[in-house]
């Protein structure tokens, strides 16, 4: 039986894209037309999860983010947006087509487990985010609650480049972007953990001027083996 609920945000005209039936193989689907009636339908029904189609909606999505995040602070939601859409986004994993239905399900699951003694494992890295361990190949190491945060918003963008902004607004729930030593501090401290040589990163890499990408050979194909 499913019990898993997920809201599917999308265009009334999205026929041939829809990723309605994929998902419904896995969870409870319900489905809202737009942003407005996304929203109305998520604190009536309140899903374990949100996916943002603003492909679909032939939108950046972003507004509609933020309307959602506001609405239900603790809801996970997946925003898929195109390539060339830009700005700021208020949810937990951004996806970019094109993209396999099952890499959409490997990240609402790895969004909506249970959180006691749960892991969240990408290739050769494991995350308990209770027991705030992590396991890599070379170390095992206990990470401050901050550190677990931002590692897991890595995992579940493995391979997305992840604006500096939107790192802070996750992570620290600011746009305050006027010093941001803390997010290199804190990208230093998470590479020691993860690097097996932190001056030479090769999984948390630097974006010039954009971000962090936390990338993992083998790309999603390795990460969803993992699952």
């Amino acid at each position: 039986m499913k019990t898993t609920k997920v809201l599917l945000i999308e265009s009334a005209r999205n026929s041939s894209e829809s990723f309605a039936e994929p998902l419904s193989r896995k969870y409870q689907v319900q489905i809202a037309h737009s942003g407005k009636q996304g929203v109305e339908m998520a604190q009536d029904e309140m899903p374990a999860a949100i996916v943002l189609d603003a492909v679909s909606l032939r939108t950046s999505g972003n507004r509609i983010s933020f309307s959602l995040r506001a609405a239900l602070e603790q809801t996970p939601i997946v925003h898929i947006r195109a390539a060339e859409a830009t700005g700021n986004s208020a949810a937990d994993v951004l996806l970019v087509p094109p993209f396999t239905a099952r890499k959409l399900t490997n990240r609402i699951d790895r969004l909506t487990v249970p959180a006691e003694g749960a892991l969240l494992q990408v290739g050769p890295f494991s995350l308990n985010a209770q027991n705030q361990m992590l396991t890599t190949p070379w170390t095992e190491k206990k990470l401050t609650p901050k550190l677990v945060e931002l590692m897991e918003l890595f995992m579940v963008n493995l391979n997305n480049t992840l604006e500096r902004r939107y790192i802070m607004q996750q992570v620290w729930k600011t746009d305050y972007m006027g010093d941001t030593r803390t997010l290199d501090v804190h990208i230093r401290w998470l590479r020691k953990a993860v690097e097996p040589n932190p001056r030479k990163p090769q999984y948390i890499t630097t974006v010039r001027g954009v971000g962090y990408r936390f990338t993992v050979q083998g790309g999603a194909d390795e990460a969803e083996k993992a699952i």
